[in-house]
């Protein structure tokens, strides 16, 4: 009995010392683990600082590489920094049209404003004076093209062409093309009234709007304002012409 209980006890000892032992192994190993974790965590936003310098230049390739495809135009690089690709640059050769608000100056707007209104009451003062082939004046009469010029020719830079055809097929720079829907007052309006080849205007007159315009017809006729809508000259129409612009008014 005497030598049981040393024993045990010895067993009891060994026991709890290998206990401590593991216990404090597993402390140190809890320690060491906690560590390296917590360094991996103060790495992580190294990581992660490189990924974004990373990405960061391959974004700055990308945007270099698209810089070098859209050096075209002045229009293109325009439409990337998002400027309107539409907006006039010259407004010298900007175009009105009914309903639209171009950009151009107040003294411009004003000009051609009164080229207009001064256009049209020269052209009514003429009313029921008689047609005369060759005619420029208001004291020999007037045939189309000679009407057209007597009305303008204070108001534009340039000289309008003699024939109507000639005033139809007339340059950019003195005239620009319209539709029907878009005619505005002082336009010019052509007709082929012969049967001639396509696009030959042999007459002309001038819109006044609402659907109106003042022409002198023909020999036997005096100078009169008729309807666009009216079956003879819908039939005889093949365009419009506009010499009122901002870059041809004096």
């Amino acid at each position: 009995m005497k030598h049981i209980i040393p024993t045990a006890l010895y067993s009891l000892f060994r026991t709890s010392v290998g206990g401590g032992i593991c216990i404090f192994m597993l402390f140190l190993s809890f320690n060491a683990n906690a560590a390296n974790h917590h360094k991996i965590g103060k790495k992580a936003p190294l990581a992660a600082h490189v990924i974004i310098k990373s990405n960061t230049k391959r974004k700055r390739v990308s945007l270099n590489n698209a810089s070098k495809a859209y050096q075209q135009s002045d229009e293109q690089q325009e439409i990337l920094a998002g400027i309107n690709p539409f907006r006039q640059k010259n407004i010298n050769k900007l175009q009105i049209t009914e309903g639209m608000h171009p950009q151009i100056s107040t003294v411009q707007k004003n000009t051609m404003m009164t080229a207009e209104r001064e256009v049209i009451a020269n052209l009514r003062k003429q009313l029921g004076k008689p047609y005369h082939y060759g005619g420029t004046s208001p004291s020999t009469g007037f045939d189309c093209s000679g009407l057209i010029n007597y009305a303008y020719r204070d108001h534009l830079k340039s000289t309008l062409p003699r024939t109507a055809n000639n005033m139809f097929h007339m340059s950019a720079e003195q005239a620009i093309e319209i539709e029907k829907e878009q005619l505005h007052s002082g336009d010019l309006v052509f007709f082929r009234t012969h049967s001639r080849g396509y696009g030959y205007a042999d007459h002309v007159g001038v819109y006044l709007g609402g659907g109106e315009f003042i022409q002198a017809p023909r020999t036997g006729k005096d100078i009169q304002i008729s309807r666009l809508d009216e079956d003879y000259w819908q039939e005889h129409y093949i365009g419009a012409r506009r010499v009122l612009l901002p870059s041809a008014v004096r």
